[in-house]
């Protein structure tokens, strides 16, 4: 019974340790105008940022995952702040449905202008 009680503790333990994530999953690219050098100090600067903000969290990820998720986000945040070129969604959704219109058949007559009057007093 002792050595079940020692193992289901050990798992709980471990189980409780996430992995820091310690680089960026995603790639992001030197902003125009910018140089290596510029792009590499900022870099390290945003890495450090992204580690210090999820070490210090006041709530933990639930996993390796979502501190990845966490990581990414702030470091894609900082270098955009810094003028970087970085990854969006390669396409936009929206929450309704754009509706698509047919174009007029050819063949079909302009409608017909209609003149407004002129207001009284304008002259």
């Amino acid at each position: 019974m002792r050595q079940i009680l020692i193992i289901l503790i050990s798992v709980f333990v471990l189980g409780a340790c996430t992995t820091m994530p310690s680089s960026p999953s995603i790639l992001v690219l030197p902003g125009t105008g910018k140089s290596y050098d510029q792009f590499h100090n900022d870099d390290l600067l945003c890495r450090r940022l992204a580690y210090k903000q999820i070490a210090e969290s006041q709530n933990q990820p639930d996993s390796e995952e979502e501190g990845q998720q966490d990581y990414d986000i702030i470091y894609i945040q900082c270098m955009y702040s810094q003028n970087h070129r970085v990854p969006v969604p390669g396409r936009l959704t929206y929450g309704t449905q754009q509706e698509w219109l047919a174009p007029p058949p050819p063949n079909l007559p302009a409608p017909r202008q209609t003149t407004k009057p002129k207001p009284s007093g304008s002259d």
